[in-house]
């Protein structure tokens, strides 16, 4: 004799409002009714939503449990539905497409007033369902049975249920299979629960840095949000940066021990210098450490001499003392979150390794200025692009042995408050403030605008030089840059010798260049050449270039400092121009300063020449032949001693 667990009867279940008005399903006919609220019902909904388990991704798991209970039970369609507040929404669904639908349709809304199951033989003679769209129209429920899920304290949550297109019925075993099926769902749902608290204490521990107790980027900048509201308001912040500018030789050469037991040593001096609850301290990248101070704690009581000195690693030798780069400034806090305004202390610090004076391996960097002149610019600098208030000048590029004017490279300018931005700065601002891209289109469309003039207004034969413009080779793999670049060639009528861009970055697709190279080549067909830009000392491979279509590669001007300490870079430099001659390219050295600079370059196998050797970037003259003139009589000057040093 087969036993059955009596199904749910057939009465229809009483609304939680008797009034309640009668809601017609689509496709279903009048007198269906969805189910009743849960008692518990905002309870219930707020440990649905504290599992975060809704909306998230596909897991394997789960979709493997629906498959299993699918075969076990041999049933076209099972699912794990969790019940929210106006929809029933799907963690894993076997044999049904859809994801979630309306929980007024929801036959597991009535099962979450069950204890242990609710068991629908056949949907079509069920008072409550026979009109239901789900069972009128697609998927045509007919069988349906569902587990309750319930959560740690006891609420239900949503099923596992059956689904199939047919009449069926269920025998005892058959129900604690599916019993202990849905108790394998609800372990998971908990464990999940239990793993995200697991996770967001590992993600705690991950957030600080065990070398010095620091948070580490991503918690620093939470924290630093907070900490800017309380702060910012009571006056100027502070801000101390130190880098170890060498970390990469020291992890090679001493070994991760080492390295890291110099920087908890520099996170000891902060800390015996600066240990105010008030100030806020991360190790914001591998070989960098912040702290932010209010306005009322002193930069001065830093003891820097102890950073210079270094008492701490006397035992080292001079190959392994760390080099520190320690920036310090005073600023008022502007309009930016915390992430961008990170980017630009950073910013600030980098470019501070290429001036700051260095003292036993220390640079000390007052970075105020520069900061205060950055956040200040940020919200001025969209505002001057579109009034024009930039402008371009232009320096010589001249021929190495004769010194003839062969090109002219186009410079950023700008003047603010009777005071010079610098080209760098003016490129870290635009950056920050997301007009980068809107420069650079400013400057081709400057630079177009007096080539066409210079066409129109030249008189004889006046040889019409190409124009170097600076573009950065994630620009210029941009489609709608190549777009616009030829788009405003045709409005000023140019031709594509006219132009030379010199592009930046290079090495960071020096993995993947397809995409570059395509780029060059396709507007080298339109005539426009290529310079690779500031080929530096740690740029050796050559691969790179000989697989890019240019004409020519530019020196960095560091390469030029390290001349002068280091006579072997002269030998390598020999060799490197050797090179770029054997694959037809021509080396261009920058940043020519003065006389025996420029003799040094033209015996070390140098094409072009560029710096203030030859004259300062000066604004162009409306004529062309005045202009031509002009940088005439200025190489000739410059030739005849005024520019030595």
């Amino acid at each position: 004799m087969r036993l059955y667990l009596i199904e749910v009867p057939t009465r229809q279940y009483a609304m939680a409002d008797s009034a309640a008005k009668t809601t017609l399903a689509p496709g279903g006919r009048p007198g269906f009714r969805p189910a009743a609220p849960h008692p518990r019902e905002e309870e219930r909904l707020n440990s649905l939503h504290s599992l975060h388990v809704l909306d998230s991704d596909h897991e394997k798991r789960y979709d493997d449990l629906t498959r299993l209970v699918a075969d076990i039970f041999d049933v076209p369609i099972c699912l794990v539905s969790l019940v929210d507040e106006d929809r029933q929404w799907f963690k894993a669904h076997c044999g049904l497409d859809a994801r979630q639908t309306d929980r007024d349709l929801a036959f597991c809304a009535h099962a979450l007033h069950e204890e242990r199951f609710l068991i629908v033989n056949d949907a079509r003679q069920d008072e409550r369902f026979f009109d239901n769209a789900l069972v009128t129209g697609p998927p045509h429920v007919c069988f349906y049975a569902g587990a309750v899920l319930r959560d740690s304290s006891g609420l239900p949550l949503g099923t596992l249920c059956l689904i199939d297109h047919k009449p069926r019925e269920l025998d005892t075993v058959q129900l604690k299979r599916l019993e202990r099926c849905a108790l394998l769902v609800e372990n998971e749902l908990i464990q999940r629960d239990s793993l995200l608290g697991e996770r967001a204490r590992a993600t705690l521990q991950a957030n600080i840095d065990p070398i010095t107790g620091y948070s580490l980027r991503g918690r620093f900048l939470h924290k630093m949000s907070a900490w800017l509201e309380e702060y910012a308001s009571q006056g100027p912040i502070q801000v101390i940066l130190l880098k170890l500018t060498n970390a990469e030789r020291l992890r090679k050469q001493q070994g991760v021990d080492f390295y890291e037991g110099v920087l908890q040593s520099l996170s000891n001096q902060l800390n015996e210098n600066f240990d105010d609850e008030s100030l806020l301290k991360g190790r914001i990248s591998e070989d960098t450490l912040m702290i932010l101070l209010p306005r009322d704690q002193a930069l001065h009581g830093m003891r820097r001499h102890r950073f210079v000195e270094q008492p701490w690693l006397l035992h080292l030798s001079a190959n392994t003392r760390p080099d520190l780069l320690i920036g310090a400034g005073t600023f008022i806090s502007v309009s930016m979150s915390a992430a961008e305004l990170i980017d630009v202390v950073e910013d600030e610090l980098d470019c501070a390794s290429e001036w700051a004076p260095k003292e036993k391996g220390v640079q000390l960097a007052d970075l105020t200025d520069n900061l205060n002149l950055c956040l200040e610019m940020n919200n001025r600098f969209a505002q001057a692009l579109r009034d024009n208030e930039l402008c371009i000048h232009l320096q010589p590029i001249v021929t190495a042995g004769s010194q003839d004017l062969s090109g002219q490279e186009v410079l950023l300018r700008w003047q603010d408050k009777n005071r010079w931005i610098t080209p760098h700065q003016m490129l870290r601002i635009a950056r920050h403030a997301g007009l980068d891209e809107e420069l650079d289109i400013w400057v081709l469309r400057r630079s177009c605008a007096l080539l066409s003039h210079w066409l129109a207004t030249r008189k004889g034969n006046e040889m019409l030089l190409p124009l170097s413009l600076n573009i950065t080779a994630s620009r210029l793999i941009e489609s709608e840059y190549i777009d616009t670049l030829r788009r405003v060639l045709r409005l000023y009528r140019l031709k594509g010798n006219c132009l030379r861009l010199d592009i930046s970055g290079v090495e960071s697709l020096s993995a993947t260049p397809e995409s570059l190279v395509l780029a060059m080549k396709s507007l080298a067909n339109d005539g426009i050449s290529f310079c690779v830009d500031r080929f530096g000392p740690e740029d050796d491979s050559l691969r790179l270039i000989s697989m890019l279509p240019i004409t020519s590669v530019k020196l960095h001007p560091r390469w030029i400092s390290l001349l002068q300490t280091d006579t072997r870079q002269g030998r390598l430099l020999k060799a490197w121009t050797a090179a770029l001659h054997a694959l037809d390219i021509s080396a261009i050295a920058v940043g020519i300063e003065h006389s025996r600079q420029r003799q040094a370059m033209v015996d070390l196998g140098f094409d072009q020449l560029q710096g203030y050797a030859f004259g300062v970037p000066m604004a162009p003259e409306d004529d062309y032949g005045k202009w031509l003139s002009k940088v005439e009589t200025s190489l000739e000057q410059h030739a005849g001693g005024s520019g030595a040093s």
